[in-house]
């Protein structure tokens, strides 16, 4: 099943991979392939693959593998900045879309990019920081709050 929901999500990008679990010598590895229509593209080694590539990948292995746990919460920490605007905006809906079909679960995505790509709703909600002041203050730092 995670091996599926790995491939699955690598196809969204126009790749496809697998994992490869050795019980015996305890390790998993990541077989991606970049284009799903040349065998040639296949790459064991994800360290190759570049930065966007590979955080694209790291996302799909955590999707694929959260789908197996029974946690309450998820929570992933700037996911997306090394991605490429299309992997990002694919990334950005799979989760979504993720979320909101398993609502006896609570998402929680955090990320100093733009989200206007992404339509609050019941399910969904949007909370964005101020950003921080610039320049010397007396009295040196101070609390950033939420907007309301």
């Amino acid at each position: 099943m995670t091996k599926n929901t790995f491939d699955e999500i690598l196809n969204l990008k126009g790749s496809s991979g697998t994992l490869e679990f050795d019980h015996n010598e305890r390790t998993l590895d990541l077989v991606v392939q970049k284009d799903n229509t040349d065998e040639g593209s296949q790459n064991k080694d994800v360290k190759a693959l570049s930065g966007g590539e590979r955080s694209f990948t790291t996302l799909a292995l955590l999707v694929a593998m959260g789908e197996r746990l029974e946690t309450p919460f998820r929570v992933m920490d700037e996911f997306d900045v090394f991605l490429d605007p299309v992997s990002r905006k694919i990334a950005l809906e799979t989760l979504v879309e993720i979320a909101k079909k398993m609502d006896h679960r609570q998402f929680i995505f955090i990320t100093p990019q733009d989200l206007s790509s992404i339509v609050p709703g019941e399910k969904v909600k949007i909370f964005k920081m101020t950003p921080p002041a610039r320049g010397n203050k007396v009295g040196g730092l101070s609390q950033q709050v939420l907007d309301q």
